[in-house]
């Protein structure tokens, strides 16, 4: 097994009665890195996000992470955002965190840590249902941190944001590799990749297209319209 990955698909596939919605992808998510999924809408992304999520389960291929074949037990290694967050409005930030850091069976100080990481120590008695989208989506990634994962899953994480919020959250995202955090993230906006992917995979129609160290003097956005007229062509 290659120590240099905390993550590897291989061959990954997964079908619908006679859809294809994933057929036989394999990607190389490096530690410490990362990486962008790119893709259009309905390309495979968040299925993809999903099995490794482990809210999915994959027709054939494989899994691997941290060098093992993936079980369940792993998701105590992964945190994941996936569409909405999963918070409840009528509770505050610290109430929020409170539940999952109970379930957990996390030490208190956790909570405050990870309010810290994301900028939300000021929220107060604030109730949910009153913040802005991105301290919802920042308040989701604390959620999704608080158990220190290796692995961070963000599906289209700016989707919905203002040009403020987008780059505080861009400024959140790439602080996580230094703390020992992978992050995989989806995206359908070249500008996402740019400013914080260190390796990229474009998938379209199911299919991974390329994939490899992203270089800022690269034409993203050729190879992006090539990969994806290729496979949309097939």
């Amino acid at each position: 097994m290659n120590n240099e990955y905390i993550l590897q698909t291989r061959h990954l596939t997964k079908k619908y009665k006679k859809s294809t919605i994933l057929n036989g992808v394999s990607i190389n998510v490096r530690k410490n890195t990362v990486y962008g999924l790119l893709g259009p809408n309905g390309a495979g992304k968040s299925t993809t996000l999903k099995i490794i999520s482990g809210l999915l389960k994959q027709t054939s291929g494989e899994v691997i992470f941290n060098g093992n074949q993936w079980t369940r037990k792993d998701l105590i290694y992964i945190g994941s955002l996936i569409e909405n967050a999963p918070l409840y409005g009528n509770l505050t930030a610290i109430e929020n965190l409170e539940v999952i850091n109970t379930i957990l069976g996390l030490p208190k100080e956790r909570i405050q840590e990870v309010l810290q990481v994301v900028g939300l120590t000021n929220t107060g008695s604030k109730k949910v249902m009153n913040f802005s989208m991105g301290m919802k989506q920042r308040l989701g990634i604390a959620l999704a941190i608080l158990n220190r994962p290796k692995l961070l899953i963000l599906d289209e994480p700016t989707n919905g944001l203002d040009p403020i919020g987008i780059q505080e959250l861009r400024e959140l995202i790439a602080s996580f590799p230094k703390q020992g955090m992978t992050v995989l993230l989806s995206s359908h906006l070249l500008s996402e990749v740019e400013h914080l992917a260190d390796d990229i995979g474009i998938i379209s129609n199911g299919i991974l297209g390329y994939e490899g160290k992203y270089h800022s003097y690269d034409n993203l956005e050729n190879l992006f319209t090539d990969v994806v007229r290729k496979h949309r062509a097939q």
